[in-house]
């Protein structure tokens, strides 16, 4: 069942049957270099999607799936994450595309869509992004939708730029 649709794109909750569908986004070193885990080997892609599972009954929110609407074509992922950052519990915003997806507006139709659904479903009035500065792609994507630069700092042994936007 649907979370959210967008003019392209469906977001839903992950499913164990996804698998098949994420291993090739996951496994790839390209689409996943921006990640604290990097490319993912089998075992771990596993891993994740039951950490999914579990965060659909245990909190508001995970990470979601996104589909070409009308396909069963997964494409990507999209969804929040709260982590607290410098003594502050920021909600931001995570997206990754398959590399064949990448650079036709998806991620930012996906956070977009996200925007709206996150300020309906669970009342979020304020939205972060943590971002690793060398990232220019999601960078442009956060600000075209009106994210600010807050500040820079250290992340899961990273370092992150973090943009903010209220909703």
């Amino acid at each position: 069942m649907a979370l959210f649709t967008t003019s392209r794109l469906t977001i839903r909750e992950i499913t164990g049957s996804d698998l098949s569908q994420l291993a090739p986004i996951l496994s790839d070193a390209f689409t996943m270099r921006y990640t604290a885990t990097g490319a993912q080997k089998p075992e771990q892609m596993k891993a994740f999607v039951q950490r999914c599972l579990r965060q659909y009954s245990e909190q508001e929110f995970g990470h979601w799936a996104i589909f070409v609407t009308g396909t069963q074509q997964l494409i990507g992922l999209c969804g929040l994450n709260r982590h607290q950052v410098d003594d502050e519990e920021l909600v931001h915003v995570n997206y990754r595309l398959g590399s064949q997806c990448q650079g036709r507006g998806f991620a930012t139709e996906a956070v977009t869509g996200l925007m709206g659904f996150c300020s309906e479903a669970f009342n979020i009035r304020r939205l972060s992004a943590i971002i690793e500065p060398s990232n220019t792609s999601s960078i442009k994507v956060v600000e075209r939708l009106g994210f600010e630069f807050s500040r820079r700092t250290e992340f899961k042994n990273l370092q992150v730029n973090i943009y903010g936007k209220w909703l």
